[in-house]
């Protein structure tokens, strides 16, 4: 085995292990490809809402906004920074060390609490063993891995000792439950659900194929236009009239559907107004 692998570690840390639970997904507040920009004050109000509803997990990325994101994360979250988890990533092409002390600068903070690799690239073993020395080093609590394949993750918990994987989990897009979710189980490690709305389409606003601006990163996702949509629109007005049936909303149903699925840790929600955050916060706390 390799050393460092994960047999060779203590317990993870608690915020990996007091799931399930609600967590901030940090890509909206970035500013960018979502859509029509909001304004800062109220993408920092998303965030302070987050801390006043009782959000303790804050995800981002260097990508996010081309940084914009662990920047705002870093000025709201820097008085809160004992009692809040925070995560990033390393891309696929970037050095560990000099992406996660970039990002360091701009968390304002000297470590993470995660430090996850973003995307399997050319060198993603290479970048795992560079995350393991910074790990060693204090500047990232634990390390993580997001969008591999089950081959990929196997051999990432071979050489680190990763706490958690990074995946996409909806109503609609359940192909983790596969091979992902049964190996976090076997492994021990947190499994954090990102795209719980499937980018917006399990909230309820769309009625009609959306057409996204060319810089909405939307328009690229495959289940928002042709067939694709209306065979999923279906299913979507039947879960409406699912949710009707409970007294609660698509969004909260969907929300609350991640949450109790098996093996799941952390479902990161995203938002970028206070009120969202509020909807998503009284999703998960409704019976």
């Amino acid at each position: 085995m390799h050393p460092g692998a994960r047999t060779h570690v203590g317990p993870p840390p608690r915020f990996l292990t007091s799931g399930p639970g609600l967590g901030f997904g940090g890509w909206a507040v970035g500013g960018t490809r979502w859509g029509a920009p909001r304004a800062e004050r109220e993408r920092v109000a998303a965030v302070e809402r987050a801390i006043e509803r009782g959000i303790t997990f804050f995800d981002t990325a260097p990508t996010y906004g081309g940084g914009a994101s662990e920047s705002l994360l870093g000025r709201v979250l820097r008085p809160h920074r004992e009692r809040v988890a925070i995560a990033t990533k390393i891309g696929p092409r970037d050095d560990p060390r000099e992406s996660l002390e970039a990002s360091l600068k701009r968390l304002a903070t000297d470590y993470v609490d995660l430090a996850q690799l973003h995307e399997a690239g050319e060198r993603w073993e290479w970048q795992l063993e560079r995350l393991r020395r910074l790990q060693d080093e204090g500047k990232a609590r634990a390390i993580g891995a997001c969008n591999a394949t089950h081959l990929e993750l196997a051999r990432a918990l071979e050489i680190a000792p990763l706490r958690s994987y990074q995946g996409p989990y909806n109503l609609f897009d359940r192909d983790v439950e596969e091979r992902h979710l049964p190996r976090c189980d076997r492994h021990g490690i947190a499994f954090l659900a990102y795209r719980p709305l499937a980018s917006g389409l399990l909230g309820g606003a769309y009625r009609t194929a959306p057409s996204f601006p060319e810089d909405d990163h939307r328009r690229n996702i495959y289940w928002f236009s042709g067939s694709e949509f209306a065979r999923r629109h279906g299913a979507i007005e039947r879960l409406e009239g699912l949710a009707r049936g409970r007294g609660t909303s698509l969004a909260a149903l969907a929300l609350a559907w991640v949450l109790a699925r098996p093996g799941v840790t952390i479902v990161l929600a995203g938002a970028r107004t206070a009120g969202q955050v509020d909807d998503n916060v009284t999703a998960v706390e409704r019976p």
